[in-house]
């Protein structure tokens, strides 16, 4: 794969020098970029990584679930929908994926099977997260949330010394799959060259310039940035429509995601709200109290269920033949599950961003606060936040039900680094049944978001 896109990057390509960069090209193109910001991210996951196992540290109020997973966990899809993959360029999994390049340089190239599998093991390793966080309670558990930390860092930087190119980011990562599929949507659209025309060294990530000119591979790393400003990452903003993209670039892998997630968002949502107390009274006696096990069977339970109803769909659609249909409708339901992640995040932040810098000012001996009692009611109904959780489900539905109308076809025009996909109207009958499938999924999201949801979480 180096040497694709070594010999991808000799053919002819444009190379633009521009006299002035943008506010937001310049930063991402500055000499301390992205050593500056991984520097500071260590440091902050090292300081994580303490309070999760300092002696006498509860799980909740804990320091490390505070701003993990009711700072930076909610405020994450608001990030991806402004910046895409912007996290990925100063992620510190990332910084050390980086790191380990430096260390040994004359590394093989990732194994043929391991890219083939690549995709389907990230979609379990999203599967995993999502599941240990339902299950888990990691909101509230700061040993798991110090393993977790550990275990990425150990992972990016294992892999990446055996292996060329960041290769636990490229195929591992949970956090980078979902901002990958979500990058579809955002407002900025940053971009790599895909090689560095000074040293002549390719994109650690080993995808070739061509398919870095799609903005969901490029992940930020900034080794294609020249001190002579040609080359290196530039940005666009999204003005208009989402940008649709080729089939090859949104496969069965991205589908099954996009499925995935619905179904994590689904059991999340239920978990919010009393519906889910009354899951585990008839539940917990079946699984002898075991509330972790209930909790895994019901997850997966759910996402099998979303699964099995599009396959089932799809193969109506596409009249037996699966492939085609299949892609389409996970990408047709996918701004609806960015919808309800923006409106989860929501109501995490409402509930939950206050006492968590309470926590934060606390730890560093800023304020002095001596406790707090849980709430009377657990379950709260507050009408500014389902305003908004109501609009960003709306939004998401609007959205998907634009998108059953469009055909994703492959790529019409390579332009001077920039990618315009084909797109073709789908027939009435994949219409049909991919607007039934918004409309059925939006309309269960928005009887969860109708009742009371938990502030404690």
């Amino acid at each position: 794969m180096q040497k694709d896109a070594e010999s991808a990057a000799g053919l002819n390509q444009p190379v633009v020098k521009r006299a002035q960069n943008r506010g937001i090209d310049a930063l991402l193109r500055w000499r301390l970029y992205p050593g500056l910001p991984h520097l500071f991210f260590y440091v902050f996951t090292g300081v994580l990584v303490y309070f999760a196992f300092a002696p006498g540290q509860r799980g909740e109020g804990n320091l490390a679930t505070e701003l993990v997973w009711k700072l930076w966990w909610p405020l994450l899809p608001f990030v991806m929908l402004m910046g895409g993959r912007v996290w990925c360029g100063v992620c510190p999994f990332g910084g050390a994926a980086d790191a380990a390049s430096k260390l040994r340089k004359d590394r093989p190239a990732a194994p043929k099977a391991m890219r083939a599998i690549g995709p389907w093991l990230g979609i379990g390793s999203v599967f995993l997260f999502g599941l240990s966080f339902l299950a888990l309670g990691l909101e509230m558990n700061a040993g798991a949330t110090g393993f977790i930390l550990i275990g990425m860092t150990v992972a990016a930087f294992g892999l990446s010394l055996a292996w060329r190119g960041r290769s636990f980011c490229r195929y591992l990562c949970p956090v980078g799959m979902i901002t990958r599929v979500y990058s579809f949507f955002a407002w900025l659209r940053p971009r790599g060259s895909g090689i560095n025309a000074a040293t002549g060294k390719s994109c650690p990530v080993g995808q070739s310039p061509a398919s870095l000119r799609q903005p969901s591979q490029c992940q930020l790393c900034g080794e294609c940035n020249t001190s002579s400003g040609t080359g290196g990452i530039t940005t666009s903003f999204n003005t208009g429509s989402p940008r649709l993209p080729g089939s090859k670039e949104f496969g069965h892998p991205e589908a099954a995601l996009s499925l995935m997630l619905l179904g994590l968002m689904a059991a999340d949502s239920v978990r919010m709200t009393s519906v889910f107390a009354r899951f585990q009274q008839t539940m917990l006696p079946t699984f002898g109290y075991n509330y972790r096990l209930s909790v895994i069977v019901g997850v997966t339970g759910l996402v099998t269920a979303v699964i099995g109803v599009v396959l089932a769909a799809a193969l109506v659609a596409g009249r037996g033949r699966l492939s085609k249909a299949f892609s389409g409708i996970g990408f047709t339901l996918l701004p609806l599950t960015l919808g309800v992640f923006l409106s989860l995040a929501a109501q995490h932040l409402w509930s939950g961003g206050w006492p968590s810098l309470q926590t934060m000012l606390v730890e560093f001996r800023l304020i002095d606060w001596s406790g707090h009692m849980p709430p009377t009611n657990v379950y709260f109904f507050s009408w500014p936040l389902k305003l908004i959780q109501v609009g960003l489900l709306g939004a998401g539905l609007m959205l998907s039900l634009w998108l059953a109308g469009k055909k994703l076809t492959g790529v019409s025009k390579v332009d001077a680094g920039a990618i315009e996909d084909a797109t073709a109207a789908a027939d009435g009958r994949t219409v049909l049944i991919r607007r039934g499938l918004v409309v059925l999924a939006s309309g269960g999201f928005g009887i969860l978001f109708i009742l009371p949801m938990s502030g404690a979480c």
